[in-house]
């Protein structure tokens, strides 16, 4: 008898898992196989993390592009810096990050099973003896990791961000970032005084042709005109600073008389602005609430009379919903990524793309509105939702694998074994498939 090689296999590359053979305990002539377990876990994790990234990257830029076309219209309309645009975006990321997590956690996931199966490596690990449920333990170890993330991320960070967001569009609108002088326009800075800009250069900023015109509580006014200077505020945004050069300033009296007359080359302004009003505090709505403010409200004395408890408890189990539901996602991803070699099926990953789609649609824009107002209980409108989600992914997946072991079974029974004999003589098994060729 020839001597076995302990470690056959085959090899699927370099980051492959390697399968060896070893004898059963009591059981002589008979092998069973086994796998290097660390590096299968590794192997599945580099598998499911490359298109889970990419996914990532692919939605969360689709997202956030659409925003930022939109952001940048309206800062450049209410005449604020540039550079507000990234701030909003970056305060805007955990949203849409909360948005892109599930989908990419379910392709990452689809795809790396789907490729497996297409080149034939779960069969291989089927053969040596890995299970399914073997399969999905580094895919979990790694659902749990974003579980716990996204459980940060919309419990604790989405509320700080969001509030962050409005702040920074109150400053926009408010001037808390810098006084809005359209060019060509009379602006009233302030109850005593206007002012008119000809034109602005953006590179120097400085103004043409400006007009000033401010007036004290005994009615006076003073008229100032210059042919250009340069704008700058405080750095508190108390005061507006004019540095004007060649121009001219004009006195008049209460009564409207002229008084007085004054050329110059060089004249320094300063004009007190109206105090902008600050931002309001956190907590306005439950979106802005952490996880425990919202517990913390829900269990205080007399919540329950508040207008506002069933928009709370529904944010509450919105918040604990959304990161269980990562639970369910290995198991549609495996359902819509398994297939057959010969018959790969390429509607199954848009029928699980749809499937989740559909789940986080209906759980945001009925089962929360509807426990928001009140109509439904949360247990039945959210966690129904979720149960149902559980069951149809389960179903699907138990589907697919009966599916892909008979397929595989039928498989194997299109192949005939090739008997070796003592002399060296190869003979066919193939069993006859008729009389005639029987007799």
């Amino acid at each position: 008898m020839p001597k076995r090689d302990g470690r056959a296999g085959e090899r699927f590359g370099s980051t492959q898992p390697r399968l060896a053979m070893r004898r059963r305990p009591g059981g002589a002539g008979k092998w069973t196989a086994t796998t290097s377990m660390g590096l299968l876990d590794r192997y599945i994790l580099r598998s499911v993390l490359t298109p889970l990234l990419l996914s990532l990257c692919v939605a969360g830029m689709l997202l956030l592009l659409e925003q930022m076309l939109r952001l940048f219209d309206f800062v450049l309309a209410e005449q604020g810096p540039v550079d507000v645009v990234w701030r909003m975006l970056a305060n805007l990321l955990p949203h849409y990050l909360s948005l892109a997590l599930p989908l990419g956690a379910f392709l990452g996931i689809m795809l790396a099973f789907r490729t497996l199966s297409l080149s034939s490596e779960l069969d291989a690990l089927s053969s040596g003896g890995v299970s399914f449920g073997r399969l999905m333990r580094p895919v979990y170890l790694l659902v749990a990791a974003l579980m716990a993330f996204d459980f940060m991320l919309v419990g604790y960070i989405q509320p700080y961000a969001g509030y962050q967001y409005s702040r920074i569009r109150f400053d926009v609108t408010s001037g808390a970032l810098g006084i809005k002088i359209p060019q060509g326009e009379f602006v009233e800075i302030s109850e005593d005084a206007l002012i008119r800009l000809g034109s602005v250069d953006p590179l120097t900023r400085r103004a043409q042709e400006i007009f000033l015109k401010t007036e004290d509580d005994a009615g006076a006014r003073t008229i100032i005109t210059a042919e250009q200077g340069s704008i700058s505020t405080s750095p508190d945004l108390t005061r507006l600073l004019l540095q004007l050069d060649r121009g001219r300033q004009l006195f008049i009296g209460p009564t409207g008389q002229r008084l007085e007359t004054l050329d110059f080359q060089s004249f320094d302004v300063e004009i007190e602005l109206p105090i902008i009003a600050g931002f309001r505090p956190r907590g306005e709505d439950e979106e802005e609430a952490t996880f425990p403010e919202l517990w913390a409200f829900l269990n205080a004395p007399n919540a329950r009379s508040d207008p506002s408890w069933n928009s709370y408890r529904a944010a509450f189990h919105w918040r604990l919903i959304h990161p269980l539901t990562f639970l369910a996602m290995p198991i549609l991803a495996v359902a819509m990524g398994v297939t057959g070699r010969r018959r790969a099926s390429s509607l199954k990953p848009i029928v699980g793309v749809a499937i989740l789609i559909v789940y986080h649609e209906l759980l945001e824009e009925w089962g929360q509105v509807t426990a928001a107002i009140g109509d439904l209980s949360p247990y039945i409108s959210m966690w129904g939702l979720l149960i149902a989600f559980m069951a149809i992914s389960s179903f699907l997946y138990i589907g697919s694998i009966d599916q892909a072991r008979t397929a595989k079974v039928m498989a194997r029974r299109k192949t005939h074994p090739i008997r070796v004999g003592a002399d060296g003589s190869l003979t066919d098994d193939q069993p006859a498939t008729s009389l005639g060729s029987a007799t």
